[in-house]
């Protein structure tokens, strides 16, 4: 996978150092903003400008001592997490340098961070503070994260002026605040032509989905966040301004893939109310594993793992080694593990060469913890679709049982 990078600072006054920080490596396929501000940021401008910029210095050297970890990365469960542990550590290790520097300088010290790392075809994500990560794909813009504000009042229902002209929130989560700091992470497969938008904090107030997508269409990356920040200083914005960009080029092994998890996700009914902001949120912690014919994907009696998806491939469902069903693409199994942990009802056999995604229970419930719009739908359809599988069952068993009262 091609991957080009593309970082810009649009200070607000010329002759002051940004409180607005980004970096980018197009060798190790990472971008990242970060603002910083002081209390009261009048008398403490260098110092904002220098914190800005060490916690990007830090986060990427962590980033780079571990880039051992994006070499051979075939995306198991143990690659994802321990690429999301990176980011946490580099995360936390900024918060310490700035919680450190404000002890010195004995101020007031909050640092925002977003983080984009690519690895293969998935890219993982950092996230702390108001800043914002959006994908831009197909025309339309998603945006990736949650701003860290104190309260549920957020800025998502205002745009423009009214957006702009609003006091800054009060951050609930920033570096710098503690020494240790919850990091907003997750992991999303990427394809041919996204792009990924990092933006520090006040510039997407100005910006409209609208805004954002007619700006994509420029090829040129300095053209693209050009005029992001023209349409921000029209709109209003007077802080300094951080943007990154990351395009994602062509590559063989897309031209062997061409539908991706988030296809897949969109073809399966119980994602079916689904945004994709919330497909992609379930697609990064989705496992691909492939079996060949005649395994086993589970067997009767074992523990459960988690939900499986079949992308491609047919399987059988086998009770006490009877075949009761046989399920092709698009179908998923194991959904009771997702509301206890009991043994496996029935076996599952692969008929034909499969390829399933994996999501854990574990990972599924952290997901729905930290969404609360996605777990109703979920778990609304979840209980719709085990209701009318409890009506069909029932309707058999009344039907076997007239049968049997009545043979003739």
């Amino acid at each position: 996978m091609q991957v080009s990078t593309h970082a810009v600072v649009h200070t607000a006054q010329a002759t002051a150092r940004p409180a607005a920080s980004s970096r980018h490596d197009a060798e190790l396929g990472l971008c990242a903003v970060s603002y910083a501000v002081a209390e009261p940021v009048e008398l403490h401008q260098e110092l904002v400008g220098a914190a800005a910029q060490l916690v990007l210095d830090t986060a990427h050297a962590h980033c780079h001592k571990h880039r051992d970890k994006l070499d051979g990365f075939e995306g198991s469960e143990a690659e994802h997490e321990a690429l999301l542990e990176v980011l946490r550590t580099a995360a936390n290790l900024a918060s310490r340098e700035i919680d450190a520097l404000k002890r010195r300088r004995k101020v007031r010290l909050d640092v925002t961070l977003d983080l984009v790392w690519i690895a293969g075809q998935e890219c993982f994500l950092a996230h702390v503070g108001d800043g914002r990560i959006d994908l831009l794909r197909k025309g339309l813009a998603h945006k990736l994260t949650q701003d860290h504000t104190e309260g549920e009042d957020t800025l998502d229902s205002l745009t423009g002026l009214d957006a702009v002209a609003r006091p800054r929130q009060p951050l609930s989560r920033a570096l710098g605040r503690l020494a240790q700091v919850e990091v907003e992470t997750m992991s999303l497969q990427l394809a041919e032509g996204d792009r990924l938008l990092v933006s520090g904090p006040f510039i997407h107030r100005a910006l409209d989905d609208l805004a954002i997508r007619e700006a994509a269409t420029d090829p040129d990356p300095d053209g693209l966040t050009a005029r992001l920040i023209g349409h921000a200083r029209d709109g209003g914005v007077s802080q300094d301004i951080a943007l990154g960009l990351v395009t994602i080029g062509p590559s063989s092994a897309q031209a062997r893939q061409p539908n991706g998890r988030l296809t897949t996700l969109a073809r399966i009914p119980l994602f079916a109310y689904c945004t994709e902001r919330e497909l992609l949120a379930i697609a990064g912690i989705t496992r691909p594993t492939r079996y060949r014919a005649g395994n086993y994907v589970f067997r009767q009696g074992d523990r459960s793992q988690g939900l499986f998806l079949l992308v491609q491939g047919t399987v059988e469902v086998m009770v006490d080694e009877q075949v009761i069903a046989t399920l092709g693409p698009g179908a998923n199994f194991g959904e009771m593990s997702m509301l206890d942990q009991p043994e496996r009802s029935a076996s599952v056999r692969v008929q034909d060469e499969a390829e399933v995604l994996l999501i854990t229970r574990a990972a599924f419930f952290s997901l729905l913890k930290r969404d609360p719009t996605l777990a109703v739908k979920v778990l609304w359809n979840m209980l719709l679709r085990l209701s009318a599988s409890l009506r069909s069952t029932s309707g058999r068993l009344s039907e076997l049982q007239t049968h049997a009262q009545d043979p003739e």
